[in-house]
């Protein structure tokens, strides 16, 4: 009766300690998310998604606090978000780019066909 005992309470024991493991800390999360708001900056996306980015910087903020608290588990998922709003606003204001570029080339070409038609 007393090692079903001890047994009983070295699993709880083990289990105790299962549960109170922070993992791992999330340093390659972290980086990727830093890098994904510096890459979504380069292209200029406070100017077309400054929410989208403001709250990404926010996350990663937040996942710091976290991961001081060795919360890696919270912070992880944090830092996967803040990764894809980066994402998100570069790809956003890469798309507006384009897309003044396209509407530069349209005035040109109504131009040039304007010029072509006044000379006929």
């Amino acid at each position: 009766m007393q090692s079903r005992a001890l047994l009983f309470l070295l699993s709880g024991a083990l289990l105790a300690g299962c549960a109170s493991d922070p993992g791992t800390k999330p340093e390659e999360e972290l980086q990727a998310a830093r890098t994904a708001i510096g890459e979504a900056d380069s292209a200029e996306a406070d100017a077309v998604e400054p929410a989208l980015l403001t709250a990404a910087r926010e996350k990663v903020n937040s996942a710091e606090a976290l991961i001081e608290e060795q919360r890696y588990d919270e912070a992880r998922r944090l830092l996967e978000q803040a990764e894809v709003d980066a994402q998100l606003a570069e790809a956003r204001a890469l798309t507006q780019e384009v897309r003044n570029e396209l509407g530069d080339l349209r005035a040109s070409i109504d131009s040039l066909r304007r010029n072509l038609e006044s000379q006929n």
